[in-house]
């Protein structure tokens, strides 16, 4: 009994020792892939490190060899070395940029024939509503429509309504609008105003003469006297004219060659920039200006 008790004794203590065994390599294997991944781990994060140093060691390279002083001389420059400062100088954002411009000179037209015909059917119950107001408030006809320069200089009639009293130009002849102006009828000020009057030119949108958004467009009374004083207001004639545009939202009113040169930096401006996000600004600080009733004369 004695020697049996011996020997289970024994055999216990072995399956102990082996189950220690068993649960030591299991333990030391684990440690072994976890140091595996750990390394793997250190070793990518030194490697992009290391990347991130080089790209800004060589950004850094480029720019300093691009904009060195008149004493310092490039000897036989590659392409890479030329690439470099152009891309750090954002030559690629610069090209994205102008091919987005591009693009969206070419798709304008469609933008505006289809946001012109649905504010159209959007407010033909307001057209027939200011169109009863108007005849109400005055004697004369609901529209009013002017000679105007367009896109090449070439004419067309804008429409407005009418906020004048008939025949308001009889006797002064073409005459740029005043403050408080006394041949205004009143619910034509409400009309100025709001800028609903500009509403009927949403058809010349349609027609192609205009777009909702350009370089205001000039009578051709006043357009041979301005550009006898400015030489580059003709420039403004390379794009269609807007119903709104920045020289609009961001001048008041002009009322003489002094404004209107002012408003044509504007213009050349916006010539230049042309593009969605622009408009899209432009678009927002009209709204503002509709809301507010300001610049309106």
């Amino acid at each position: 009994m004695v020697r049996d008790k011996k020997s289970d004794n024994l055999r216990h203590f072995q399956r102990e020792v082996k189950k220690v065994t068993l649960a030591w390599r299991e333990f030391m294997r684990w440690e072994v892939r976890r140091n595996r991944g750990l390394q793997r781990l250190f070793s990518s994060a030194t490697i992009a490190f290391g990347a991130c140093l080089i790209a800004i060691a060589l950004s850094s390279w480029a720019r300093s060899s691009a904009y060195a002083q008149s004493e310092i001389v490039l000897k036989s420059p590659s392409s890479i070395v030329l690439a470099f400062p152009w891309l750090m100088s954002g030559g690629v954002v610069s090209v994205a940029i102008g091919v987005a411009r591009a693009n969206y000179r070419v798709f304008k037209r469609g933008y505006d024939f289809i946001i012109a015909a649905t504010g159209l059917i959007a407010l033909s119950p307001l057209f027939l509503i200011i169109a009863a107001l108007v005849k109400i408030d005055s004697d004369g006809s609901v529209f009013f429509k002017q000679a105007r320069l367009g896109r090449d200089g070439k004419l067309f009639d804008m429409w407005k309504f009418r906020t004048m009293r008939d025949n308001a130009e009889l006797e002064t002849g073409p005459v740029w609008a005043e403050d408080n102006d006394p041949r205004v009828t009143k619910i034509g000020l409400f009309l100025r105003k709001s800028h609903l009057d500009e509403l009927p030119q949403l058809i010349n949108v349609i027609f192609g003469h205009m777009s909702l958004i350009g370089p205001r467009p000039e009578r051709p009374e006043f357009s041979t006297q301005i550009s006898d004083s400015l030489p580059g207001f003709p420039e403004r004639l390379r794009i269609r004219p807007g119903i709104t545009g920045l020289a609009q939202v961001r001048y008041p009113y002009g009322a003489s060659i002094k404004d209107a040169g002012r408003k044509l930096k504007y213009d050349l401006l916006y010539i230049r920039r042309i593009c969605w996000l622009l408009d899209s600004q432009i678009f927002f600080w009209t709204l503002g200006r509709v809301l507010t009733g300001e610049g309106a004369r």
